[in-house]
C-alpha cells in the first residue's frame, strides 16, 4: 500500500478523508465507552471450558511484564510509522475499529470460562481505562495477538517490519498461552480476524491521494 506521497496537508484538505477519520475516531470512542459494559456482562455470564492440549502441556507462569513490554513497544513503533502516512493511519484506525467490533461480537456469541490455571494479566494501561473489575473471560479472540497481526498486515510491503511484527505476534501469542490467559484457539483465531479487518479497511478507503 504505497501512499507516502499523500501528505497530511493534502489529507486535511480532502473532504472524504476528514469525514472518514472523524467518523472513525467517534466510533472508536463509542467502543471505548461500551467496552466496560460488555466486559462486565461477559464476566458474569456462565460459559464453557474448552479442551486445550497445548495449555495442558504448559505450566502456568506469570509473564505479564514481558507481554506488555513487547506489546507496547511494538505499538509505539507502529504509531510512529503510521502517522507519517495519513492513508495508512486511517486504514489502521478503521481496521482496529473493525477488530474491536469483531471482538465484541465474538465475545457475546462465544461464552467461555477462563482457562484452567489462568494467571490474571497485569496490564498497566487497559486495566485502569476499561476494566472496572478483574476480567478473565474476554477470551475469543485475543485482542493482544490481533493488534500485532494487524500491524504485520499493514506493514506487509516493508519486509523488515513485516517480520518484526510477525515475530512479535508469535512471541506474544506464545506468552499468552504460557500465562494461560487465553485458549489456543483464541490466539490462532486472531490472525484471520486481523486479516479480514485489514482487507475490509482497505476496501473502505474511498478517498484518493496522489499515490493511494
Amino acid at each position: 500500500m504505497n501512499s507516502a506521497s499523500f501528505t497530511w496537508r493534502s489529507a486535511i484538505r480532502n473532504d472524504t478523508f476528514r469525514k472518514h477519520i472523524t467518523l472513525t475516531l467517534f466510533l472508536l470512542i463509542a467502543c471505548a465507552i461500551a467496552a466496560p459494559r460488555i466486559f462486565q456482562f461477559v464476566e458474569i455470564r456462565p460459559g464453557v471450558i474448552l479442551p486445550d492440549p497445548v495449555l495442558n502441556m504448559l505450566q502456568p507462569s506469570e509473564v505479564s511484564v514481558y507481554i506488555f513490554a513487547l506489546l507496547y513497544l511494538l505499538i509505539v513503533i507502529a504509531i510512529i510509522h503510521l502517522v507519517q502516512s495519513p492513508t495508512l493511519l486511517l486504514v489502521g484506525l478503521q481496521a482496529y475499529l473493525l477488530i474491536t467490533v469483531f471482538r465484541f461480537i465474538t465475545l457475546l456469541l462465544a461464552p467461555l470460562e477462563a482457562p484452567p490455571g489462568l494467571l490474571l494479566l497485569q496490564d498497566p494501561f487497559v486495566d485502569k481505562l476499561f476494566y472496572q473489575q478483574p476480567v478473565t473471560k474476554d477470551l475469543f479472540f485475543s485482542g493482544h495477538t490481533g493488534i500485532l497481526a494487524l500491524f504485520m498486515f499493514l506493514f506487509w510491503d516493508k519486509a523488515v517490519w513485516r517480520w518484526v511484527y510477525a515475530t512479535g505476534t508469535l512471541v506474544v501469542g506464545v506468552l499468552l498461552l504460557v500465562q494461560h490467559a487465553h485458549y489456543t484457539v483464541d490466539v490462532l483465531a486472531a490472525l484471520p480476524f486481523a486479516w479480514l479487518a485489514f482487507k475490509l479497511a482497505v476496501k473502505m478507503k474511498t478517498f484518493r491521494g496522489p499515490a493511494s
